[in-house]
């Protein structure tokens, strides 16, 4: 419940669609009964909103969401969807959803966070100083400081690129020839792998900078996974690019370098100023007692909060033990007492040490890390709200997903699309035997099934619904299936170099040959229902839950009407100068 980060997203958005769109048939109240004075321009509660709050509200607004009116009304609109939101906060509290003991725990997360992370800022990130000659040293070693030429061949899997990565280290082939052959990136395997132009590392993926950049020119990359499939890559060549161009890269890169090197530093002062020790008796009866089932070692249920480890200020359990070893990937692995002090030294205790210091040195009450405990103790209170209130109000019925199908037509409008039935095959001599089989009455369909290898027509029988975006997909079959009259075969027409992704089996073909018949054109229309349910469903879930959450926003501007107000004098002012900025040329 807690956890579930999307509904607050939704409900954010939501609230904030709601208070935007036309207003309701119902009366609606436009300003609570609070008389704000001074410069807020809102206040709910003792919470005053004042012009940087809402100055920070209103730039997080994406512009699908901003309310269409003008001047100060568009102001106050994004005013009452703040409200709205804090409001909800208030009745939350009123339910007392913050006394949920996951709620608490939650939120003690949060301030070990930021308390943590404003501590390491100021005893470590402070300290960092970088010369310029220092920088530019940095420059002269790093990956980045070329740009390169690459070439690479694409496949499908490890193991075809295991097979020709090792044709390639023996001797056997030239990278250039097994690209000619083998890749799957047709605009560049006749180049033999070869890419047109230079790469700076921040034009390539991470995978690609770590695999290639480092290499010398000429060398080869051992496989590696991309989202495209297999790689090999080869550096055909270098060059320097401008200092200048990437000072900041490497200024950040040198940077948290530094800081990462300070951190442990730190850290290791921690361990020897809080006296971290482990319990021997204890270590040695969970590391017993871990080897003989690990991942699920058989333990008391009050042993599992024996401390394992102790340190001036507090123990560590061998509960948390166990979850540190299953987060560091030795869930199933034997341990001994070495494994064990690395992973509680290196791993568990550093963040149990600087929270610690951090409390110490009161960084709890740094208004930093109060800003943000407060902005996350808001969050998870509306998703507990979320919960209780609105999450079972939302589904919806078959009913319900077809009257908004049938109010809302635009929503499921289908483009102008050719319907075709065809079979597609590698061999020219094939597709010819294929067309007399049908002429002499054979089922176009199960010869799809069986022959054709076009993607899906296993399963569809060579049915497809041909659509103007899709082009690109079906090339010359598309231009044939404009020209040809209905119900009539039609073939074997010769389709240049189709795309790997659209065949039953990916590969790279130079030509394939397709035989096809087109059985209905269909103009742009409403879509069927029955294709259209699973959107209708989802749009009207969408509907009812922004028509609830509306209803709720209603009633608590009711029910705490007298807890919020509108300082309508500094909306205007504020109204005024937002707008003159967004307005003033550009110096």
């Amino acid at each position: 419940m807690i956890n579930n980060a999307r509904k607050w997203a939704g409900l954010a958005a939501g609230a904030f669609l709601l208070c935007c769109a036309q207003e309701p048939a119902a009366p609606v109240a436009e300003n609570g009964g609070l008389a704000v004075v001074g410069t807020a321009v809102a206040q709910v509660g003792d919470d005053p909103i004042d012009e940087r709050e809402f100055r920070r509200y209103e730039a997080r607004i994406q512009s699908q969401h901003r309310s269409l009116a003008q001047g100060v009304e568009k102001h106050r609109k994004h005013l009452m969807s703040l409200i709205d939101i804090k409001l909800m906060v208030r009745e939350a509290y009123a339910r007392g959803l913050d006394k949920n003991p996951e709620w608490i725990k939650a939120v003690d997360l949060a301030r070990h966070k930021a308390m943590v992370e404003a501590y390491i800022r100021e005893q470590v990130g402070l300290q960092i100083e970088i010369s310029e000659d220092e920088l530019r040293a940095k420059f002269a070693a790093h990956p980045a400081r070329h740009a390169v030429r690459g070439a690479h061949i694409l496949l499908d899997s490890r193991a075809r690129a295991d097979s020709i990565y090792a044709e390639i280290e023996a001797g056997r082939a030239t990278f250039e020839d097994m690209a000619r052959k083998h890749s799957l990136d047709e605009a560049t395997a006749a180049n033999g792998g070869w890419f047109d132009s230079y790469y700076a590392f921040d034009r390539v993926s991470d995978r690609v900078y770590e695999r290639v950049f480092s290499l010398d020119v000429g060398k080869v990359s051992q496989p590696f996974r991309t989202p495209q499939g297999w790689e090999i890559a080869k550096v055909v060549d270098k060059k320097l690019v401008p200092f200048e161009k990437y000072r900041t890269v490497i200024q950040r890169a040198t940077f948290l370098e530094k800081i990462e090197n300070l951190r442990s530093e730190h850290i290791d002062k921690l361990v020897v100023e809080n006296r971290l020790r482990p319990v021997g008796e204890q270590v040695r009866r969970f590391v017993a007692a871990w080897n003989q089932q690990p991942g699920a070692p058989q333990l008391a249920p009050d042993e599992w909060d024996a401390p394992l480890y102790e340190y001036d200020g507090g123990v560590i359990t061998m509960q948390q033990v166990s979850n540190l070893l299953h987060n560091t990937r030795l869930g199933r692995a034997q341990i001994d007492s070495a494994v064990l002090d690395d992973r509680i030294r290196r791993r568990g205790a550093p963040d149990l040490l600087l929270g610690l210091a951090a409390e110490r040195g009161g960084y709890a009450e740094r208004p930093e890390v109060q800003e943000k405990v407060e902005a996350e103790k808001e969050r998870l209170l509306l998703q507990e709200l979320w919960e209780e209130l609105l999450e079972g109000a939302f589904a919806v019925s078959e009913e319900e997903a077809r009257a908004h199908y049938e109010a809302h037509p635009e929503m499921y409008w289908a483009p102008e699309e050719i319907v075709i039935q065809e079979i597609m095959v590698a061999d020219e001599s094939l597709a010819q035997e294929l067309l007399e089989q049908i002429s002499n009455g054979a089922d176009m369909g199960a010869l799809a099934t069986k022959h054709s290898i076009r993607r899906d027509a296993d399963e569809n029988g060579g049915l497809y619904a041909l659509r103007a975006f899709e082009k690109v997909v079906y090339k010359e079959l598309m231009d044939a299936a404009l020209a040809a009259p209905e119900r009539e075969l039609q073939g074997p027409i010769e389709l240049v170099s189709p795309l790997p992704s659209s065949l039953r089996d990916s590969r790279s073909l130079e030509r394939a040959f397709s035989i096809f018949k087109v059985l209905q054109r269909r103009p742009e229309r409403v879509q069927e229902y029955d294709l259209s349910q699973q959107k209708a469903h989802y749009l009207a879930r969408q509907e009812k839950q922004q028509r609830e959450l509306r209803v709720l926003n209603l009633q608590l501007r009711d029910k705490w009407h007298s807890a919020w107000g509108i300082n309508d004098d500094a909306l205007a002012q504020y109204a005024l100068a937002a707008d003159k900025e967004k307005t003033a040329p550009l110096p």
